[in-house]
C-alpha cells in the first residue's frame, strides 16, 4: 500500500463528487423518466435504504480496519469464497468507470460537439485520469477537494438564478400513475447510492480516528438533499411531460438561464461536469487497480493505471452501440446489478461477520472505534 495519506473529509469528499457528477448527468433522465413528477417522492423513499448503504460500508471498515472490501471478503467468507466475492467486487468497480467513461462521452458528443468521435473524449479523460493514480489517492484527493468546493456554489447558483421559471402545479396531480414508477425511480436511485461501496477502498489510507459511521450517514444525507433539485427542477420549469424527454436535463436548465446580460452558464456547466467525471474516473481507476493489485498479492497498484484504463476505454465503447443503448440498460439492468453488489453484498459480509463474531484481531468488540 501507498505511504500517502488522505483526510476522512477527502475521502468523503471523493464520494460526493463521485454519485453527484454521475448521477446528474446519467441517472437525472432515468429516475425522470421512471417517476416524472413523483421523482421527489422516489427520493424519499430510497433516503432510508441509501442510509443502510452508509451505514454497512462504515460499520466494515470499522470492524477489519485497514482493509478494504476486497480483503475482508476473503477474511469473513475464507480463502475460496471469499476470492470470488472480492473478484466480483472488482468487476463492479471496473465496470461502473467504464460507464461513467462512455457517459462522459456520450454528454460531449450529444450536447456540445456531436461531430467530434467519441474516442477523443474518452481517451483524453482516461490518459488524464491514469496519470493521477500514477501520482497517487492524495494528489486525487486534492484535486477533487479543489473542483468540489466550485462545483457546489454553480448548483446553488442555478437553483436561485431558476427559482422565478419554476411551476410547482406541475408536481399535481401526486401518485397520479401509482406507487410502481415511484418504487422504480427510487430503486434506481438505491443503485446510485449503493455505489458509495467505494468508501471502502479509500478508508485505509485515512486516520482511523474519528466517528467515521457518523460522518459516513451525514455524507448520504447530504448526497440525497443534493439531488432534490435536479430531480425537481425540470419538472417544476419544463413540465412532466417535457422533462421526460430532455437526455441531459440539468445541463439544459443552465442553457436556458439567463438573467439581464448573465447567460450562457452552460459553458461553466461544462466545465465543472467535466472536472467532476474526472474525478469520478480517475477514483474508480485508482479502486480498480487497488483491488486487482490486492487479489493477485501485487506490490504496487501503480503499474497497472494503464493497462487496467485502456481496456477501460475498450469495454466502455463495447458495451453499448448508442447513448440510447446505455440509457436502456441504466433503466432496466442497472438499477438490480448495482444495488447487488453495492448494498446487498457489503448487507450479507456484515451479517456473516457479526453472526462469526469476527474482527481483526486488537479491535474493540463494538467494531474497532466510535460511530
Amino acid at each position: 500500500m501507498e505511504e500517502s495519506r488522505i483526510s476522512r473529509t477527502q475521502a468523503l469528499m471523493l464520494v460526493i463528487s463521485s454519485i453527484t457528477v454521475t448521477g446528474h448527468l446519467l441517472f437525472i433522465p432515468v429516475i425522470l423518466n421512471h417517476a416524472s413528477r413523483d421523482s421527489w417522492l422516489s427520493l424519499l423513499c430510497a433516503a432510508v435504504p441509501a442510509l443502510l448503504a452508509a451505514y454497512l460500508t462504515a460499520r466494515l471498515s470499522q470492524r477489519f480496519p485497514g482493509q478494504s472490501p476486497v480483503e475482508y471478503a476473503r477474511t469473513i467468507l475464507g480463502r475460496w469464497l471469499g476470492s470470488a466475492v472480492s473478484a466480483l467486487f472488482i468487476f463492479y468497480l471496473f465496470h461502473d468507470a467504464t460507464l461513467s467513461i462512455r457517459g462522459f462521452g456520450e454528454f460531449f458528443t450529444s450536447a456540445i460537439t456531436p461531430r467530434t468521435p467519441i474516442l477523443v473524449y474518452m481517451t483524453a479523460i482516461i490518459i488524464l485520469a491514469g496519470y493521477a493514480v500514477r501520482s497517487g489517492i492524495e494528489v486525487i484527493s486534492r484535486t477533487n477537494q479543489m473542483f468540489l468546493v466550485m462545483i457546489i456554489p454553480v448548483g446553488i447558483l442555478a437553483s436561485i438564478l431558476t427559482h422565478k421559471d419554476k411551476d410547482y402545479r406541475n408536481f399535481l396531480p401526486v401518485l397520479e400513475n401509482g406507487l410502481q414508477p415511484v418504487l422504480m425511480g427510487a430503486l434506481t436511485l438505491l443503485s446510485l447510492y449503493s455505489t458509495f461501496i467505494i468508501l471502502g477502498m479509500l478508508l485505509p489510507f485515512a486516520p482511523r480516528e474519528g466517528r467515521i459511521g457518523r460522518a459516513s450517514m451525514a455524507t448520504m444525507l447530504i448526497l440525497v438533499v443534493m439531488f432534490l433539485g435536479p430531480l425537481t427542477g425540470p419538472v417544476a420549469i419544463f413540465g412532466a411531460e417535457r422533462s421526460m424527454g430532455l437526455s441531459f436535463p440539468s445541463f439544459q436548465i443552465l442553457r436556458d438561464i439567463k438573467v439581464g446580460e448573465l447567460q450562457r452558464l452552460d459553458l461553466l456547466g461544462i466545465m465543472l461536469w467535466s472536472m467532476g467525471s474526472f474525478s469520478k474516473i480517475a477514483l474508480s481507476l485508482f479502486a480498480t487497480c487497488l483491488g486487482v493489485s490486492q487479489w493477485f498479492g501485487l506490490k504496487d497498484y501503480r503499474v497497472l493505471a494503464l493497462p487496467v484504463g485502456s481496456l477501460m476505454v475498450i469495454v466502455s465503447l463495447l458495451h453499448s452501440r448508442n447513448f440510447l443503448e446505455l440509457y436502456s440498460f441504466f433503466q432496466s439492468t442497472y438499477p438490480y446489478y448495482s444495488t447487488f453488489c453495492g448494498l446487498l453484498l457489503p448487507a450479507f459480509l456484515f451479517g456473516v461477520a457479526v453472526l462469526r463474531r469476527m474482527r481483526v484481531p486488537g479491535t474493540p468488540a463494538g467494531g474497532g472505534e466510535r460511530s
